[in-house]
């Protein structure tokens, strides 16, 4: 059972090193905290990657492909749970913004996670739209005295901070994610 692990997370780091070079010149700092990014804007990253059709039906497979943001990679999605990772950023009557969070996945299989500083100045060009319908399932984690639970309890968009961590289920349409479930912290 570990050596299939060790193979898949293998693989996982070569697809992911011949993504990175093949994908152009630019480079990469290795590891970026929240702190160290004080106001950094991260930039995009250009994929010439085709999404592949699994058979599902198209509004199951929502592709944004000619938009801005993209979903997360099949394994990086995997890995975290979620379609993609933000930062609520702002929020609305019923809807909010946010800044996304990037996650790689290390040779060890250990997760990273970069996002902007809460005194980052953003544009809004760089804010997602995130939509949401009236049976979205709402999750924030449940925090022990120890920190260390990953447990979600029920709760409701008004629970929702500026600043929280969001993990969405769901797709982008016109470059707005359009959420299924959220789970924040």
């Amino acid at each position: 059972m570990k050596l299939k692990k060790r193979m898949i997370l293998f693989g996982i780091a070569c697809i992911l090193n011949t993504m990175a070079v093949g994908c152009g010149a630019a480079t990469e700092p290795t590891v970026k905290t929240e702190e160290a990014l004080s106001g950094e804007i991260l930039p995009e990253e250009e994929t010439d990657a085709l999404i592949k059709d699994d058979g599902k039906d198209m509004d199951e497979s929502q592709e944004n492909t000619a938009g801005k943001w993209q979903v997360l990679d099949p394994d990086t999605a995997a890995a975290v749970d979620a379609d993609f990772l933000g930062k609520v950023w702002k929020i609305e009557e019923d809807s909010f913004f946010i800044v996304e969070r990037k996650v790689k996945i290390s040779g060890d299989g250990s997760l990273i996670y970069s996002s902007p500083s809460s005194d980052a100045d953003i544009p809004d060009s760089q804010l997602i739209h995130v939509m949401f319908e009236e049976n979205t399932g709402f999750y924030m984690r449940n925090i022990d005295e120890d920190e260390e639970s990953h447990e979600y309890k029920e709760a409701g968009f008004q629970d929702l901070n500026k600043h929280m961590f969001v993990e969405m289920k769901g797709g982008f349409v016109n470059d707005e994610f359009h959420a299924t479930e959220i789970r924040f912290y």
